[in-house]
């Protein structure tokens, strides 16, 4: 009897910690796999993980570091004050107007490099114009690697390396200038076309543009990329003539 008592004991126990450590599955959240953040333009998922991502954009006032606006992800639009740009100049009686800014990049590693960069990472900034399906016309501005409207490979080494040799969850940033034009007689002050600012690692960039991947869409080389559109704006009382 005493045996029988000790075996049920021993089989209530079991239960119990069997039963606790499901409860404690239950309550735990795993990390996102890297690749969900890394989706192609086709919607699939990239062949290696993203490093990185572009987590806010600050567009900075004229000789100083501190930000006069902030773009975020989820955002479309972003209006900048031209009293606080580096410079500005206007052309063709008002039709135009040519802005220097800079912003600051925010960068947060997601992911380790699936391969090492050779000189470093490469900021990109690039136009983006892409026809809708059925237009007549081509799209003036696209990302096809190679293309007459596109861009070219990266540079292997860097020609402007960043280091981001950060570990997994860090955020480092880095400041990159703008040469803007808004035009008002077409787009009535809103910057034509879209704008992106990307981060390439030149390796991985090679590997996907290479067999047996193909890649051939800057959008799908980044480690992370955001994407916006400025708007020329003035700050109350200033002067923007």
């Amino acid at each position: 009897m005493r045996q029988l008592s000790l075996v049920r004991i021993l089989s209530l126990v079991a239960i119990f910690l069997t039963g606790m450590a499901f409860s404690c599955q239950d309550h735990h959240i795993p990390d996102p796999d890297p690749a969900a953040n890394c989706q192609r333009v086709d919607g699939t998922d990239r062949a290696f993980p993203c490093e990185f991502q572009i987590t806010k954009l600050e567009f900075l006032r004229k000789n100083t570091n501190n930000a006069v606006r902030t773009f975020l992800p989820g955002d479309s639009t972003i209006g900048l004050p031209l009293n606080a740009a580096d410079s500005y100049t206007w052309g063709s009686k008002h039709g135009y107007v040519w802005v220097t800014y800079r912003v600051r990049v925010y960068v947060k590693r997601i992911a380790p490099a699936s391969f090492l960069p050779v000189g470093g990472y490469e900021p990109v900034l690039y136009r983006l114009h892409i026809a809708p399906p059925g237009s007549p016309y081509h799209s003036l501005y696209d990302d096809i690697i190679g293309s007459p409207f596109g861009v070219q490979p990266p540079p292997s080494p860097a020609a402007n390396p960043l280091d981001m040799s950060m570990a997994v969850g860090e955020t480092r940033s880095f400041v990159l200038p703008l040469y803007l034009n808004f035009d008002f007689e077409v787009h009535n002050g809103r910057h034509f076309p879209d704008l992106l600012i990307g981060v390439v690692n030149n390796t991985t960039a090679l590997t996907l543009i290479g067999a047996p991947y193909n890649y051939n869409l800057l959008r799908d080389l980044n480690e992370a990329r955001i994407r916006f559109i400025p708007v020329v704006d003035c700050e109350p009382g200033a002067n923007c003539n």
